[in-house]
Parts: C-alpha cells; structure tokens; sequence
C-alpha cells in the first residue's frame, strides 16, 4: 500500500515538474542565451578596444617620429589621420600636436582652433583644460578681458588642476582692460594661496607690487606641461605623461 501512495507523490512530483519546465523553462533558456551571447559580445568588444588602441598608439609614434625627423608635412598628415579615426586619448593628443605646430609656424588663429577642438573631445581634465587655457594664450593679443573672463572661468573651481594659471591669465586680463580692483583681488587671492605653486604666487605678488607701481605686467608665463613628443606603451601611460605635473608645472 504503502509503494502505491509513493508511485502516486512521484507521479505528482514528476507532473509538477513538467509543469514548471513548461511554464518557466523557456525563460530560463533566454537567459541562459542573453549571458552567453553578452559574454561573447563583451569579449569581442574588448578584443576589438585592445586592438584599436595599439594601432592608435603605433600611428601616434609614427607621427612623433615624423616631426622630430622635420617632416612636418608627414607629421602633420599623420596627426589629422589620427583626428578622425584615433581611439581615446590618441585623438585629442594628435589635435594637441598639430595646435603646436600650427603655433611653430606663427598661426596663432589655426592653433586656437586644434586647442578648442582638444578641449571639446576630451574627458580628461588634466587635457581638457590645459588645451582650453593654451587657447587663450594662442589668441591672447586679440582677446578682451570678457573674452578671457568667459573663457577661463570654468577652469577656476577647486578641482580643475589649472586654475592657479587660469586665475592668473584673468588677472592679467584685468590689470591690461584697466580693472585694477579686479587683477588686485585675483593677485591676492593668489598670493595667499597655501596650494598655489611657487611660480604663481610669486607672480602674484610681482603683479601686486606692479598694480601699487601703475604698471601692467605681461601674459603670464605659459610654462604648464606640454604634451610628450613620443608616445609608447599604453594609452594610459600615454595621458599620464602628458599632464603628470598637473599645478606643480605652473612655476
């Protein structure tokens, strides 16, 4: 007796189960599909990054290569390829190449343009924004202090790795549109600054003993880093090279 009610659970365990893998198993198989197809899908999309960004960093040192040999024709060429079809970082470093270039051979107006272009493309601050303040040095004699104002006001916040220079630059810009209040407040602001490097601050006050003099003091000393003239290795490596002085590159 006690066999049959056992046939009869087992009956009614196996029917169950039947019913569940009816019910739920084809939602259990699109799962098990969707994983293994993103699966499949994220280590092709890595693959192809991994690929990408080595041809991008071999053009880049093609193009460096090219420019210290002075064929700047070549380089230049080599530069606008990597604009367009550079992966990352590799393209706005190409955009920062050519902006010197374009400075080298006196065009100051072309080299604003690779510079805004740079600042525009990039999402990394440590570029971003030194290419956003090189432009305004680039145009520097044709800017007004609102230009220079509206400009580098964005890179003056607390975590923006130039905003000592960019602070800088507006004081200036005051001092030269002859807003004296304004350049004194930005001179002593700077000059007070425990986090300032040492050549801002003591430009600072040199422009804070020039405002008591009535002179102007000249465009404030572009010394912040430059991008690298190689690039080998990773693409990280690559941007960490490019802005690792951050503030302490300002003196």
């Amino acid at each position: 007796m006690v066999d049959i009610f056992e046939e009869v659970d087992e009956e009614l365990r196996r029917d169950k189960y039947q019913d569940l893998v009816r019910q739920f198993g084809p939602l259990v198989l699109g799962v098990a599909a969707a994983i293994i197809v993103g699966t499949a899908g994220y280590q092709g999309w890595h693959a192809w990054q991994t690929s990408t960004r080595e041809q991008s960093s071999d053009a880049y040192e093609v193009a460096i290569n090219a420019l210290e040999a002075n064929r700047a024709a070549q380089a230049a060429s080599s530069f606008d390829t990597l604009v367009e079809t550079g992966t990352g970082s590799y393209a706005t470093l190409a955009l920062m190449q050519r902006a010197a270039m374009a400075l080298e051979a006196g065009d100051n107006v072309a080299a604003a343009a690779f510079y805004e272009q740079a600042a525009s493309r990039s999402g990394e601050p440590l570029i971003r924004d030194l290419a956003s303040l090189r432009a305004v040095w680039a145009l520097w004699e044709t800017l007004s202090f609102s230009d220079v104002e509206i400009r580098l006001t964005p890179l003056t916040t607390a975590t923006s790795p130039y905003r000592h220079l960019a602070r800088e630059a507006i004081a200036v810009a005051a001092l030269r549109a002859g807003d004296r209040e304004r350049a004194q407040r930005e001179y002593q602001f700077l000059s007070t600054s425990f986090d300032a490097p040492q050549g801002v601050a003591r430009r600072a006050m040199e422009g804070l003993a020039l405002i008591a003099a009535d002179g102007v003091p000249a465009i404030p000393d572009s010394t912040a880093p430059a991008p690298a003239d190689g690039a080998a290795g990773s693409e990280t490596e690559t941007v960490t090279e490019q802005a690792s002085a951050g503030d302490s590159g300002d003196d």
